[in-house]
């Protein structure tokens, strides 16, 4: 297959439609903090942001079955360890399934979010997958009861004021990042009905899992770019999103930073290589054969846009097949992508890539 150009993999008017709809969330979100306004100082707070778990109905078409076991994991240990938690949308998979079905199927891992919640220090985000949650009715009915505590809110975003101590650095701009894709936010009533009526009666059956645009490279490597665009023009400002199924750190994928990793060892090693040498560079080449499989991509050009400013995060997903998650980590002054389990299947966070958040606020 030929890898498109830029031309072709991202459209000005695309571009354009997912940068104003961004905008217009932007705007929302800033007239809602006015009255409220979330702040993270880096010397002391901790938090941790997962995003596109499409929990199910425990069924063939059940795409979050596998990964339930890490991210429960993951909740008993962020809770101890004093995290906020932050839930970036597509948590209940409502295109497919009705809420009752999926909230009875997950009764403990509702129980694991509560337990934040009743500390005030969980933040829900509805994404098109449960955009029923938009309506706060349906988050009083069904939600509340099981979250209990204080009132439940969940957002269209969130926009957090980072400060260390009495130094303001920037702010973070979190929206599950659907916002002006036609089929996921103007048209989703269309998706949601062949999600529902043909999608997944045929996943039961074959268990075959399909998450657009999860397994869509061309797609979803076009929507991390337009998301990246709209950060770029942004001041002191990191854009963090989901939707696209990609761990993305400072508007890299994972998949470069890893070639970069290993460009920068070959290029220093070139000629004879010692034993050592040798096995780190085996180990690169593992790494990167695991990151492109587990994404379901076409090996290639993953992008010909330089994405230079590290303004852009993405959350990856909490629906990989192998059963891994990845998620955003904000700790000890420090942005982190993090996967569970841990390089030796061990209920432990692996940090993949990390860096000073002071440090990435100041680059933008």
């Amino acid at each position: 297959m030929t890898v498109q150009t830029d031309e072709a993999a991202l459209s000005e008017g695309y571009r354009v439609k997912i940068e104003r709809a961004l905008d217009a969330a932007f705007e929302r979100e800033k007239k809602e903090a006015e009255d409220a306004i979330i702040s993270l100082d880096l010397s002391s707070d901790r938090y941790i942001i997962f995003s596109d778990l499409h929990r199910g109905a425990r069924n063939g078409a059940d795409d979050f079955l596998n990964n339930e076991r890490a991210y429960n994991a993951a909740l008993a240990y962020y809770f101890k360890m004093g995290h906020t938690l932050v839930i970036l949308g597509d948590v209940e998979e409502l295109w497919e399934e009705k809420p009752v079905s999926v909230l009875r199927a997950y009764k403990h891992a509702l129980y694991l979010e509560a337990q934040f919640h009743r500390q005030e220090r969980c933040l829900r985000i509805w994404g098109n997958h449960d955009d029923e949650w938009q309506y706060e009715d349906r988050v009083k009915r069904l939600l509340s009861k099981l979250y209990g505590g204080p009132e439940l809110k969940v957002r269209e975003s969130l926009l957090i004021k980072v400060a260390d101590g009495a130094d303001e650095l920037g702010s973070l701009f979190l929206v599950h990042g659907h916002q002006g894709d036609t089929t996921s936010d103007r048209f989703s009533w269309a998706s949601r009905l062949f999600a529902r009526y043909v999608w997944r009666p045929f996943q039961r059956i074959t268990h075959f899992s399909l998450n657009t645009p999860a397994k869509h490279w061309r797609l979803r490597d076009r929507h991390n770019k337009a998301m990246y665009y709209w950060a770029e023009k942004q001041d002191k400002l990191v854009l963090i999103a989901g939707h696209t199924h990609r761990p993305v750190f400072k508007s890299e994928s994972h998949e470069a930073q890893i070639k970069k990793v290993l460009e920068g060892l070959e290029k220093k090693t070139r000629g004879m290589l010692s034993n050592q040498q040798l096995e780190a560079q085996a180990v690169l080449l593992a790494k990167l054969e695991w990151v492109m499989a587990q994404e379901n991509q076409i090996p290639g050009i993953e992008s010909d846009v330089p994405m230079t400013k590290p303004c852009y995060f993405n959350t990856g997903c909490c629906c990989f097949l192998d059963g891994d998650i990845t998620g955003i980590e904000i700790a000890d002054g420090e942005i982190r992508l993090v996967r569970w389990p841990d390089e030796e299947s061990e209920p432990r966070p692996h940090i993949l890539v990390k860096d000073s958040l002071r440090d990435v606020l100041a680059a933008c």
